[in-house]
């Protein structure tokens, strides 16, 4: 598919090693969010990882649940789009690691909801928001108009943003692409309702992921690719966020979990076992006929 943006990083091994981590973001704060993904992503290097997913809006905190006054959330944006790259690229090149971190970029007098992917060898994509869910968001944000997917250290994936895991085309075209997973970046809150007074989270943790499983293990199955996903943690601004990550595998089952706190798993990702998953019957990326889809045959009959 000519439309999508192939980029290509560097080449190595057939197994590698993915951190999702669940990190609790400081209120429009980037200096001190960027210090704790650096943190972060040290400690998942200790542990094999060569790529690290954080969540939605990981650099500059959920401002559009928070209430800070727009000019001040503006001025904030500004100076995260302005250090956040090259901070990520000196830490990519030092730990030789490709992260995925989630965003908020001044776009006009809106935004985008965003999220960098950044390689050892520099800057790769911004991938933005494609779906934007309601009224509140996109009084705020700008939807994404491109669907990169990236090739960094010998492996090929996609990226969606929270609320485009409800999309099944944007991983249909992942693996269309090579993919051999897709990294999902996610902000989803839950109100104080379901979060017990000392901050007990588990109910809400439960209700996410049960959504998930609702849809992403089928992702995981018809595109023959892990799933990523990491969710932000803890109290910020308004909200209230669930400290979900988890791992499913090319063959729709759970591989690695953690909630309902700050956290993070770090999950083995093999070559073999994503071409055991497209040599079976169940991967149908290849016989897909999207020139079928676009264009349906109506027939009406008589009333």
């Amino acid at each position: 598919m000519s439309t999508v943006p192939y980029i290509t990083g560097m080449i190595r091994g057939s197994e590698t090693y993915v951190a999702s981590i669940a990190m609790h973001s400081a209120m429009g704060d980037p200096t001190t969010n960027l210090d704790r993904i650096a943190e972060w992503s040290s400690k998942a290097r200790e542990q094999g990882a060569a790529f690290a997913l954080f969540p939605e809006e990981c650099i500059t905190g959920s401002m559009n649940k928070s209430d800070i006054p727009p000019e001040e959330s503006m001025r904030i944006a500004e100076a995260a789009a302005e250090q956040s790259v090259p901070f990520l690229e000196s830490l990519c090149r030092e730990l030789d690691m490709t992260l995925v971190v989630g965003t908020i970029e001044p776009a006009g007098e809106r935004y985008r909801n965003s999220a960098y992917i950044v390689g050892p060898g520099g800057y790769l994509a911004t991938f933005t928001k494609l779906h934007i869910p309601n009224e509140t968001e996109r009084a705020w944000f700008e939807p994404g108009s491109q669907l990169p997917v990236v090739t960094s250290q010998g492996w090929t994936f996609g990226v969606g943003i929270c609320y485009d895991l409800r999309f099944p085309e944007i991983f249909r075209t992942a693996a269309q692409q090579g993919a051999d997973f897709f990294l999902l970046a996610v902000g989803a809150s839950g109100c104080a309702d379901n979060v017990t007074p000392d901050g007990d989270q588990t109910e809400q943790a439960a209700e996410h992921r049960q959504l998930a499983a609702q849809v992403l293990p089928a992702r995981a199955v018809d595109n023959a690719l892990y799933i990523f996903y990491a969710n932000q943690a803890g109290k910020s601004g308004n909200a209230w966020f669930p400290g979900l990550a988890f791992a499913i595998d090319p063959h729709g089952q759970f591989i690695d979990e953690h909630a309902p706190v700050e956290g993070m798993i770090v999950t083995e990702v093999s070559r073999d076992l994503i071409e055991q998953a497209r040599s079976s019957g169940c991967f149908t990326a290849n016989e897909a006929r999207p020139d079928l889809y676009a264009s349906p045959q109506i027939v009406s009959g008589t009333p």
